[in-house]
């Protein structure tokens, strides 16, 4: 059923175009659609962390427009749609503006900023920046804000904190938990880490939260849960991501925290897929571009006709924390490991073993010269 319709993507981000790139090094001729809910116009979504220190407009991201990847890709690209529902019975996706039919449906809708609770009149004000229209939408008040208080000092929160103080303003970060990057890195490299930013002036609120918000004639009054209070300019949310699964939940697909594929990052349902920061597999969500690039060339030949499993190679995980890059790759927060410490002015190395081989590896600073060969030792072991 629906042999003769086209291959539809529903978005445009990194793992959409990139598996729509990937199909056509195997299917150079075949049909394909790429639904995007904005204005399709590709750009490197990592790099908004760093927009405010290179004084970047949100139009200097962009590196390609939708036209132009409609043609790159022979492709019809629809933009300004959104999926408003499934009907897996029909293999039909209804837009905004149409009924799309498909032979295989792949949803690459990504994953929306988490906000958590804060009272005020001030929360409407919260910023996130988790999409090129997001930015744009806040520029201006970014660009002129002096005092800026972040929610989360996660990876993301960890580089915008880093972007800001580049570009010479106050900055405060507030974390439920007890140090910056704790979900990833092992904690010498995340007090390392909050070391140098902290001397570059960052201010940490750990153990603390957010509690409310309210704009006052000074800017907004920012109340910490133990009672601290802060006039800040602006309120910038890294608090987390969630994934996108509203249009896959009420199709009946099998949702947990994401998408649940299979090895194939088929859905539970014939005929659909998914990839990217929207989907789960084995329990584990890997919200990287490497992930997405591995996905998209597995899925790729999967819809060429070659049905290919995802094999997880060791992927390492960059902070683009510019006064300290860090890299980290393979087990680095088990209890059980063994660290063998090298650290010195320019950077620190961490390896991590467990029962005499290498399992694991941190490198900051100018240590992260070292990453690559610690990653090719990684993938032998």
């Amino acid at each position: 059923m629906g042999a003769q319709h086209p291959i539809v993507i529903i978005g445009s981000g990194y793992a959409g175009l990139q598996l729509a790139r990937q199909y056509r090094r195997h299917s150079p001729s075949g049909p394909l659609v790429i639904v995007s809910a904005d204005d399709g116009a590709e750009y490197a979504k990592p790099q908004l962390s760093h927009v405010i220190s290179k004084r970047q407009a949100a139009n200097d991201l962009v590196s390609k427009q939708a036209t132009e990847l409609a043609k790159e890709l022979k492709a019809l690209f629809l933009t300004e749609q959104q999926a408003l529902s499934i009907d897996a019975a029909k293999q039909t996706v209804q837009l905004s503006g149409r009924e799309l039919p498909y032979r295989d449906l792949i949803l690459a809708v990504g994953a929306e900023a988490w906000v958590p609770p804060v009272n005020g009149d001030a929360t409407s004000e919260i910023i996130t920046l988790n999409s090129l229209q997001e930015y744009r939408q806040h520029e201006v008040p970014l660009k002129r804000s002096h005092r800026v208080l972040i929610i989360g000092a996660g990876l993301i929160g960890c580089e915008l904190a880093n972007d800001f103080l580049q570009a010479g303003k106050q900055v405060t970060v507030c974390d439920p938990t007890e140090r910056v990057l704790s979900a990833l890195l092992p904690e010498f490299a995340s007090e390392k880490l909050q070391t140098v930013l902290s001397l570059k002036g960052c201010q940490f609120e750990l153990l603390n939260t957010l509690v409310s918000a309210e704009k006052t004639d000074d800017g907004i009054k920012a109340t910490f849960r133990d009672g601290k209070t802060l006039i800040v300019d602006c309120i910038v949310c890294a608090a987390g991501l969630r994934p996108r699964v509203t249009l896959a939940k009420t199709a009946g697909l099998n949702v947990n925290r994401g998408i649940i594929v299979n090895n194939q990052l088929m859905t539970s349902v014939p005929n659909i897929y998914a990839l990217g920061d929207c989907t789960e597999m084995d329990g584990y969500l890997r919200p990287y571009l490497q992930p997405i690039m591995v996905s998209a060339q597995a899925l790729a030949k999967t819809l060429s006709g070659e049905p290919s499993k995802v094999c997880w190679p060791v992927m390492p995980v960059n902070v683009k924390t510019t006064s300290l890059p860090v890299q980290s790759a393979g087990d680095v927060r088990s209890d059980d490991l063994i660290w063998q410490l090298d650290e010195d002015d320019s950077g620190l190395t961490g390896r991590a073993f467990r029962q005499e081989q290498l399992v694991g590896f941190v490198t900051a600073g100018q240590h992260t010269a070292a990453s690559l060969n610690l990653l090719k030792q990684l993938n032998e072991n």
